[in-house]
């Protein structure tokens, strides 16, 4: 009869072997940093800047009208679409893709109120274009969420997002 009760050393060694095992194991709770997803999404930052600086220095010109820009809106779907696919792809990339729907979301509202001002213009007869107090707001939201994507891909990239 053993009376030594609970120390068994076979028991203290293999105890002993799992946790050696387990600090050995990173638990990633979040995709790697992407470079590919990093490029995309701030060359799409740069063709919304150069949009929303095109369309207040059309103000007022029919070339601001939404017939006129409707290109911009295809490229940009396009792109993002692109850049959805990409991330959809990589495993544990959720908080990045729920942000990237968040952007699609704002390119519809922003593709909306172009076409709202389109034609309110043809039911008045002035030409409504997205007015530059509107495209300041709007440059600000859309600004925001590309810092919040390119914040998360460079946290990733410097392993704090883990």
């Amino acid at each position: 009869m053993n009376i030594n009760k609970g120390y068994n050393p076979l028991r203290l060694i293999l105890v002993a072997l799992l946790l050696l095992a387990m600090s050995g194991c990173t638990v990633k709770l979040i995709a790697s940093y992407d470079e590919t997803t990093d490029q995309n999404v701030t060359a799409l930052q740069r063709k919304m800047e150069t949009f929303l600086t095109e369309l207040e220095t059309k103000d007022g010109l029919p070339e601001c009208s939404y017939s006129n820009n409707a290109e911009f809106y295809t490229q940009a779907k396009v792109d993002l679409s692109a850049i959805k696919v990409r991330v959809d792809a990589i495993p544990n990339n959720d908080i990045t893709a729920e942000q990237i729907v968040l952007l699609a979301s704002s390119l519809n509202d922003l593709q909306a109120l172009h076409q709202l001002k389109d034609k309110k213009t043809t039911t008045e007869g002035d030409l409504k274009c997205v007015s530059s107090d509107e495209i300041k707001v709007l440059r600000s939201a859309f600004n925001a969420s590309f810092t919040a994507i390119l914040k998360l891909e460079l946290a990733k990239k410097r392993g704090e997002a883990n």
